[in-house]
């Protein structure tokens, strides 16, 4: 077997589960959210290590990653409780296909950059496990194990968990410099805009309205044959109004679309922003 330098494990829960904290938010919404800050987390990951393993037993969640062109393998959960045992059985198949480092990450990091992630990799180089507290200092957004089991308190007060379990804080002396996009999960709504001030991936970034840090507006929209002047397809949202649907705005579906389809949508200014099944 060749040896795999670094692997990422990601455990990805349902949407109808994902980002409860966000329940103040439209339901279609609140999923689309989680999915695209998943993406945005998953495309940096894939940019800076050589195994991406996702942990989830949704049955269309492979075509879907592959559609949304993340190199990533979903592994089955396995009987595993939970996001730490999800991610201990990420650790373990990461391990057995040769990885010498394996870093748990979260999946609510819409800002982060491979460049973090390899700062991050690169600070434990011994046997050991470190770990890298998120923006309030309370929860962990990452946890690297070189030469060890994975042991992952992941929930709750895990920063304090990781360190009493003997795992090394990372802070932004050891790491050499500040990783705040590593550091930024988002788990309210509040959270967005923090996250949105350090630079979105554009999955996450589709779903705010133009030169602001908040989400644009939610609506219903159905498709029709008719365009604008400038010859762009139109769209009908619930409330009447005609929006404009570039094709950049449903990219990622599955089939083309027909006169007559309704999606979900955001919008801003007259566009669709994003919109999706």
């Amino acid at each position: 077997m060749t040896p795999v330098p670094a692997a990422a494990v990601v455990a990805l829960k349902p949407a109808v589960h994902a980002k409860s904290r966000l329940a103040t938010l439209p339901d279609a919404l609140r999923r689309r959210l989680a999915w695209t800050m998943a993406l945005d987390t998953l495309h940096a990951l894939a940019g800076a290590v050589d195994l991406l393993l996702v942990v989830s037993d949704q049955p269309a969640l492979a075509s879907r990653l592959a559609r949304a062109g993340v190199a990533a393998e979903v592994v089955p959960e396995g009987g595993a409780h939970g996001m730490n045992g999800a991610l201990a059985r990420g650790a373990d198949v990461a391990v057995a296909r040769g990885a010498a480092a394996v870093l748990a990450c979260v999946g609510d990091l819409p800002a982060l950059r491979p460049d973090s992630v390899r700062t991050v990799l690169g600070a434990l180089d011994a046997p050991g496990q470190a770990f890298l507290a998120d923006a309030s200092g309370v929860g962990t957004t990452m946890l690297l194990a070189r030469g060890v089991p994975l042991e992952p308190h992941f929930q709750g007060r895990s920063a304090a968990a990781h360190h009493q379990s003997g795992a090394v804080p990372l802070t932004d002396e050891t790491l050499g410099t500040a990783v705040p996009d590593a550091r930024r999960d988002v788990d309210t709504e509040i959270d967005l805009g923090p996250a949105a001030g350090l630079g979105l991936g554009p999955a996450t970034a589709a779903l705010l309205a133009p030169g602001t840090h908040r989400l644009a507006t939610w609506t219903v929209v159905t498709t029709t044959s008719w365009t604008d002047e400038q010859g762009r397809p139109l769209a009908v949202a619930v409330d009447g109004h005609r929006l404009v649907l570039p094709p950049e705005a449903v990219d990622g579906l599955r089939t083309p679309l027909r006169v007559g389809q309704r999606l979900h949508a955001v919008h801003a200014d007259g566009v669709v922003r994003s919109a999706w099944l």
